[in-house]
Formats: C-alpha cells, structure tokens, sequence
C-alpha cells in the first residue's frame, strides 16, 4: 500500500475532471471518460465516486446546472434556451427540471433577481480536483489477490437498483429452482454477479438449462477478495470500502471483467436478523 499508488488513482480522476470541464457540451458517457482516465468501464464509475464523493453522472450535471445558472446571471441577453444548448442539456423541458431540482426555482426567476436571495448567488462550487475523502473509522478491512478458475453457471437476473429488496427475493427464486435440480454433488457454489446482478450457481459443463435460468461462463483469472458478514442493507458499504479504502494504495486497479459476491454452502449466520456471509470478488490487474 503506497502513497504513490494513490496519487496514481487521483492523477486519472482528475485527467477526468479536466475533461469533463472543457467538453461540458458534448456527450460524455461512461465508456469515454473511462477511457480518458485508462480505467476500466466496468468499473470506473464506482473508481470516481470513490475519490470525488459523486458519481459521474451527478458530477456532471451539477457542473453544467452550476455553470448555467453563472451564465444566466452574468449574461442576460443570452436566452434561456441557449444558455441549455450551451451546456450540454437537450431540451428546455430537461434543463427546467434540472435548474429547479438545484436550485428550488426556475432559470426564469434566477435571473430575474432569484439569484440574490439564493445562497448559491453570488458563487457555485467549483468543479475542483480530486481530493480522497478521509477513511471512515471502521475495523481494517483484510483483502488478498487470488486467482480463480473460470466458472461454469446456471443464473437468474435482477433488474432494478441494488438493494435489499428484489435481490433477497432471487436468491429464494434460484434456492427454490437448484432444489428441484439435479445439479451435481455439493455444497453448491453460488456467485451474485454484479454490474448487472444475476444470481448464479456452479454447475457441471454438461448442464442442460430450462426455460427459468440461462447459463453462462463467469471468467476466472485475478480477484482481490474480501470476506464480508453482514447483512444485505450493509453488503454496499463493503464494496465502497474496497473501492475507496483497499484499491487505490493497493497497486492494482479493476479489471474487465464483472464483480461478484461467492457464497460457499449454507451462507447463513444469523437468519433472524438476515446476515450472511460471503467473500467480495473484485476483478483486477496490476496498476
């Protein structure tokens, strides 16, 4: 764990921030900036939330909502609909719900004196560097590099945000599905894959899949891996810890390929409050 690995991480966070600012106008998805900042896009989303404390996404739309609402101010012959156009809304429909969602008013009002009366007047947050947030005090997180086989499995998707609500409720429609199955000898493996979250479980090579699961290959090669026990409201928090605590002084960054949670047996450790245990894998390569 070095400083220099950090500094490493922040020097490509702010390759970013510098981009964003001088292409406020232009589309800037995740694909491009992550490849602005040679990270991969798997996971560089969770990489800039780490060292700015907000998504790509929120970044930046709070600096084109900010920049805007400067240019309404300072430029008031230039109409509202062009100020939009200028940075990077679409639509006037889009850039009003945006300009009130930030500042409980409309561009309108803003620049007809509202601007006075808000606290985000007279200055905007700059969009500044990347600054790593300070480690909250939790216990040390213990995390080691191991290399996995690639693994064979039958899964079930979620779709919707990460959470402790849909997510519990497919592992109970998978368990239900693998005990009418005839999956091989166990203990049976089971991975919860994210970027997208398919709820999977090993199965022989020669597995003929139903019309309820799909299979697929989940690729092997190096995982940082951490234990968690907890419960699936605090399962999030752990990976944030990974990713703002471990990998940036780690020497390795994530690589292309999907995360996911392993669960070995029975993953069960306290059923009354719902904790569990399972090890985070977090692809990687070195940095």
């Amino acid at each position: 764990m070095t400083a220099g690995n950090r500094l490493e991480y922040d020097k490509r966070v702010n390759r970013v921030i510098d981009h964003i600012r001088q292409h406020l106008a232009d589309d800037l998805s995740l694909a491009a900036l992550a490849r602005v900042a040679a990270f991969s896009p798997f996971h560089f989303h969770r990489v800039f939330r780490a060292s700015t404390g907000e998504t790509v996404f929120g970044f930046i739309q709070r600096l084109r909502i900010e920049k805007a609402a400067a240019a309404l101010r300072d430029h008031p012959h230039q109409s509202v609909l062009e100020v939009a156009f200028d940075h990077g809304f679409g639509s006037a429909a889009t850039f009003a719900r945006a300009f009130r969602a930030r500042f409980g008013m409309s561009a309108t009002a803003w620049r007809s004196g509202g601007w006075r009366r808000s606290k985000h007047g007279k200055h905007v947050r700059k969009a500044g560097k990347a600054r790593r947030r300070p480690a909250r005090q939790t216990a040390p997180m213990s995390v080691h590099v191991v290399e996995r086989p690639s693994q064979h499995v039958a899964c079930m998707r979620y779709v919707g945000p990460y959470g402790a609500h849909g997510i519990p409720e497919l592992w109970t429609r998978l368990r239900r599905w693998s005990a009418a199955h005839d999956l091989g000898p166990g203990p049976h493996v089971k991975l919860g894959v994210r970027c997208r979250y398919d709820a999977c479980v090993v199965v022989p090579r020669d597995f003929t899949p139903d019309r309820l699961v799909d299979v697929t290959d989940v690729p092997g090669g190096a995982f940082a891996v951490a234990e968690f026990v907890g419960t699936a409201h605090e399962i999030q928090g752990a990976w944030d810890r990974v990713f703002s605590g471990w990998l940036p002084g780690s020497g390795y960054e994530p690589d292309d390929r999907p995360c996911y949670e392993l669960y070995r047996g029975d993953p069960t450790v306290d059923d009354a409050r719902g904790v569990f245990r399972c090890e985070l894998h977090l692809p990687v390569r070195p940095l």
